[in-house]
């Protein structure tokens, strides 16, 4: 491993080194939800409102009924697609290599991820959440490239292990500004406390070795993002049955702040189960979409990826 001592002395301004182009139509089923929302909060309450059948309204549904009450959710994303690629190096080069975590450093395109959330509804309007999300890549590859990082150089036939920790709370206040037989419609304003941590170290195999380890090339936690920062959600809920419900929500986190930009799209269909107990379950597909970018001290990390994959989740009610 050797220090990188290159510098640019091109005048051109520099870009971003990730291509935003290969990642876009990943994109779109985040976009395509959130526009669903939006339009269902214009359109679903009319569309519903001389079509609700009298067996799922309670003759009592109006201001006197009680709404107080809360619930609590725990479950797994178990992610089935991961398209990611970082930047970590010199904010003043016209062109770099952004690095593929799957295909560069063996990250593993499928695990499960541990999410939960608790929430309480003071009133048929006013309700709080809040909401806690972590996932954890580790990978292992012998290198078929050079790849740089910060001021380091990983030279092919390097043996790498690399981890990558995304942490999100998130604290909202709820506004249900519609209620009404099968529908309910909301948005979530609110604060969240974010991180995305990266950390690499190296090998290389003498005479058949086991292997020296060499020291971590000065790339750990390159990017970490703790203050509270702001945060919009859209909720839609149209009760198929009175036990069966379909949810859309989407969620999306801003991560601006100081010499940081970028954001944390968090969308979600899904199929909830209620019966008559306090236990229920839901089913249902996620997706999460990150793009941040940092530049500080002459240093750029690049970050931008789009998970997916199944929501399985356990809810009990009190």
């Amino acid at each position: 491993m050797r220090e990188n001592m290159n510098t640019n002395d091109q005048t051109s301004k520099p870009r971003r080194p990730i291509d935003r182009r290969r990642l876009i139509p990943g994109m779109y089923w985040t976009r395509g939800l959130i526009y669903i929302i939006a339009t269902s909060f214009l359109a679903v309450p009319t569309a519903f409102a001389d079509d609700v059948p009298t067996t799922d309204v309670d003759p009592e549904f109006d201001e006197k009924q009680d709404y107080r009450g809360g619930n609590f959710r725990l479950g797994a994303f178990a992610i089935g697609n991961i398209d990611a690629q970082l930047y970590f190096g010199p904010d003043d080069l016209a062109i770099a290599v952004p690095i593929n975590i799957e295909k560069d450093l063996g990250f593993d395109d499928k695990l499960v991820a541990l999410r939960a959330s608790v929430g309480y509804r003071f009133s048929k309007k006013h309700a709080v959440s809040l909401g806690y999300y972590r996932l954890r890549f580790d990978g292992v590859r012998r290198l078929a490239r050079d790849i740089e990082l910060g001021d380091s150089q990983f030279e092919l036939g390097f043996n790498v292990n690399s981890r990558y920790e995304e942490t999100i709370v998130k604290l909202g206040y709820n506004f249900i500004f519609h209620d009404e037989g099968r529908v309910a419609l909301s948005v979530t304003p609110g604060i969240h406390f974010s991180s995305a941590d990266f950390a690499i170290t190296a090998s290389i195999d003498l005479n058949g070795g086991g292997g020296i380890n060499l020291p971590p090339a000065g790339v750990t936690e390159v990017a970490s993002v703790t203050a509270p920062l702001p945060m919009f959600g859209g909720r839609l809920e149209y009760r198929m049955t009175p036990k069966w419900s379909m949810i859309l929500v989407s969620d999306i986190f801003f991560l601006n702040s100081g010499s940081q930009e970028g954001s944390l799209t968090d969308s979600s269909i899904l199929f909830e189960y209620q019966g008559d107990s306090a236990v229920g379950f839901g089913v249902g597909l996620n997706r999460f979409a990150l793009d941040i970018d940092i530049v500080d001290g002459g240093r750029r990390w690049d970050w931008q990826s789009v998970y997916s994959g199944a929501y399985l989740y356990m809810k009990h009610r009190f």
